[in-house]
């Protein structure tokens, strides 16, 4: 199955898109196919499908488990601590602001 090449959405997302409607019909504990057999299924590299994974992985409906592959998350565990993930938001939002002003002060008061 290749992804529909006229889909305005970037490919990671599409596979994210097909994989979730397909895990919300799997059990929790559930194992994914590999990332070389999605990569295989929906014909594109294997760090789109690591992208498409990372999607699924931060919306906590899957979790990797070591080298034993990627599994379908329990849907009453929580994955992540939300203060966590806010404490990292924040942490990034603070390192584009210092970039951003950082290239003020070079580029001068009028941008140039």
């Amino acid at each position: 199955m290749s992804l529909a090449e006229d889909d305005p959405r970037p490919k990671p997302v599409q596979i994210a898109d097909e994989l979730r409607r397909e895990i919300a019909r799997m059990k929790p504990g559930a194992k994914l196919p590999t990332r070389k057999e999605l990569a295989e299924r929906f014909d594109v590299a294997g760090q789109t499908v690591q992208n498409g994974l990372e999607i699924l992985r931060a919306e906590g409906l899957i979790f990797t488990a070591g080298n034993k592959g990627v599994f379908v998350a329990d849907s009453d565990r929580p994955t992540r601590d939300v203060h966590e993930e806010l404490k990292e938001i924040r942490s990034q939002m603070q390192a584009l602001a210092d970039r951003v002003n950082a290239l003020e002060e070079r580029c001068g008061p009028n941008g140039l």
